[in-house]
């Protein structure tokens, strides 16, 4: 067992076993008898990546009730994952990514059509758990469905406004990223047999976990050496996708960032002053004390449950910091001493 999954184990005994069986529940999903359509899908199965929602889905489970049986909650975190995937597939197309953490995109790999209907399929694969599930569990990702295209809708008409509002922003990853990360939680509590006001509790846990994941994400877009994050640095700004850091900075250096983020070719040459200017700004440190303070509301959410075990944000936290490694930055360890992100 490797130190990840004991330490996971540590937290929650069952979690290592019960993600192994996620993960064939997954293969066994996206399986499809035609092996001329299996590319994109064994794309995924190779390298599953972190799984990070799926745990979110158990460890939900396990805090509403730890002995909830695998059957109930492994169908929860298949579904999420399959919608996690099925977002991919619709991101990179939409984006026209060519690699995604250093790995080549679906649409890279197999052409833009088929990654596309791939991602159509594993929509059906998702939707098709959930209504394994119940009304409830089909309902949430019905409406998170519709959450997350209206997020991605939101941020595109956004693009390239130097106006920008913080309200938007959240707006828009609340939807894009949270969304997913809240019906995680949602899906695992409703799976232990919460009531609405566990599911609430941890549906706001995982949603704010998301929001600061995404507000990480965003600071390390701007900042993170070329590769850290499997791409360049700056890809939002060629896009044209003003985030929480650079709207911090258009206050402080109006004059400076306006002309050089108006719409218009994004030059080697443009992308090194706009960075220039965005690192004599405090907009990083302002992002990540706005990432902190939801980190600490999504601990307090759980907190204040009534009837979950003293230790349960901690032990969730602990989970998160194994997947998640950036929370070490946004939520130092008592013994962690905390650095620069632009240092």
């Amino acid at each position: 067992m490797t130190s990840r999954s004991s330490s996971s184990s540590s937290s929650f005994p069952r979690l290592t076993t019960d993600l192994a069986a996620v993960r064939r529940a997954i293969i066994d999903s996206v399986t499809v008898g035609d092996e001329r359509a299996r590319g994109p899908f064994e794309h995924f199965t190779r390298r599953p990546g972190r799984l990070f929602r799926p745990t979110l889905a158990l460890t939900s489970a396990y805090v509403v009730d730890h002995q909830v049986s695998a059957e109930e909650v492994i169908p929860a975190a298949v579904t999420v994952e399959l919608l996690h995937l099925a977002t991919l597939c619709h991101d990179d197309l939409c984006d026209r990514a060519e690699t995604r953490r250093g790995h080549p995109t679906v649409n890279a790999l197999f052409g833009d059509a088929t990654a596309l209907i791939s991602g159509d399929y594993l929509l059906a694969c998702a939707t098709g758990t959930a209504a394994s599930l119940g009304t409830l569990p089909m309902q949430l990702i019905g409406e998170t469905l519709k959450t997350i295209c209206m997020g991605q809708l939101q941020e595109g008409l956004d693009l390239y406004d130097v106006d920008r509002s913080e309200s938007a922003y959240f707006a828009a990853i609340t939807g894009k990223t949270a969304a997913l990360m809240e019906a995680s939680a949602v899906l695992g509590a409703a799976a232990a047999g919460g009531d609405a006001v566990a599911r609430a509790g941890m549906g706001s846990f995982g949603r704010n976990l998301g929001i600061a994941f995404q507000i990480w994400d965003d600071v390390l877009d701007i900042w993170a050496p070329n590769g850290v994050t499997g791409k360049e640095s700056g890809q939002d700004l060629a896009n044209g996708v003003y985030t929480l850091p650079v709207i911090y900075a258009l206050r402080e250096r109006p004059a400076e960032l306006q002309p050089l983020l108006s719409k218009g070719e994004f030059t080697p040459q443009r992308r090194e002053e706009i960075l220039a200017v965005l690192g004599r700004t405090d907009a990083a440190e302002q992002s990540l004390r706005v990432a902190r303070a939801h980190i600490e509301q999504a601990l307090s959410d759980v907190r204040s449950l009534p009837g979950v075990a003293p230790d349960s944000a901690e032990r969730l936290i602990a989970v998160a910091r194994l997947l998640m490694p950036e929370i070490d930055r946004l939520l130092p360890r008592p013994e962690h001493v905390e650095t620069s992100v632009v240092a």
